[in-house]
């Protein structure tokens, strides 16, 4: 049996006929039903277990759609086999496997883990970051249901012109260092993030490392310069104030709270974080 789970409000328009389109390609086949990621909130781990071992889920969405679910779902053994369909606004995972359909039956029970503030504790499938990634992450959220069409790229340049930078300390894999004039620091468990961007260019999803980006001391005109080449994953030849490590541990915290995001969801008020591979 097939199970199509998706948002109803799902910032891509189109997600209601994409649902329709794999509706009827898989019940041709067998018995399939589509089923509304809002009428389950809160019962995910319930509809998880009365799934059995012949059937297939199909998660229709993006990185946000995945990460809610995922996170809602931590722990929970899954017998039957989990798809993604990648069809939402942002794909970044989906990007490094370059297919529309991707099986993460057995990569969710191995993400990379964060704790908030010494309580809250998520998993995460593409990266997390703190600073202007994060103040892009909320902007772009506000133009979710908007008819003006907003890029990670456009709104990123619009921000950089306005954002203060931070300080922050920071433990790596137990070394303690400081940063001032932080502009963000991004930690990921693949290479892309905001829709095709590659921060960390060599990271390689599921090894045993995490891949750290450090973007600092230099100015708002000079990080305008730089930050196309994100795409190409060409600033990280400038060393002098972009630092990549390849890490197990960090443990962040900022010179007052900030925001941080994880796989493009926002989280505000953040004081500490500690990120584990």
């Amino acid at each position: 049996m097939f199970y199509l789970l998706f948002n109803p409000k799902s910032s891509r328009k189109d997600i209601l006929k994409r649902v329709d389109k794999i509706y009827k390609k898989f019940s041709k086949k067998e018995d399939c039903y589509k089923i509304s990621l809002i009428e389950i909130s809160g019962k995910e781990r319930n509809f998880i277990r009365q799934c059995k071992a012949n059937d297939t889920l199909i998660l229709c969405g993006g990185d946000g759609t995945l990460d809610q679910f995922i996170n809602r779902i931590q722990g929970e053994p899954l017998k039957c086999q989990l798809y993604l369909y990648a069809c939402g606004s942002g794909n970044d995972f989906a990007r490094e496997f370059k297919k529309k359909y991707v099986n993460i039956t057995n990569c969710i029970s191995n993400l990379p883990k964060m704790k908030v503030n010494g309580k809250e504790e998520f998993v995460f499938v593409n990266g997390v970051g703190m600073g202007i990634d994060a103040i892009v992450c909320r902007s772009k959220s506000q133009y979710k249901f908007s008819e003006v069409g907003k890029s990670y790229f456009s709104i990123a340049i619009a921000a950089i012109k306005t954002y203060r930078p931070y300080s922050m300390n920071i433990e790596i894999d137990g070394q303690l260092r400081h940063y001032d004039n932080v502009w963000f620091f991004i930690c990921d468990n693949g290479k892309y993030m905001g829709g095709g961007m590659k921060v960390t260019p060599k990271a390689v999803r599921d090894d045993e490392y995490l891949d750290l980006c450090i973007v600092h001391s230099l100015s708002a005109k000079k990080l305008l310069m730089l930050f196309p080449l994100i795409f190409l994953g060409w600033h990280t030849l400038f060393k002098k104030h972009i630092e990549i490590h390849r890490v197990k541990k960090i443990k962040v915290i900022p010179d007052g709270c900030n925001v941080l995001q994880r796989d493009g969801e926002v989280l505000d008020y953040v004081s500490e974080v500690e990120i584990e591979r």
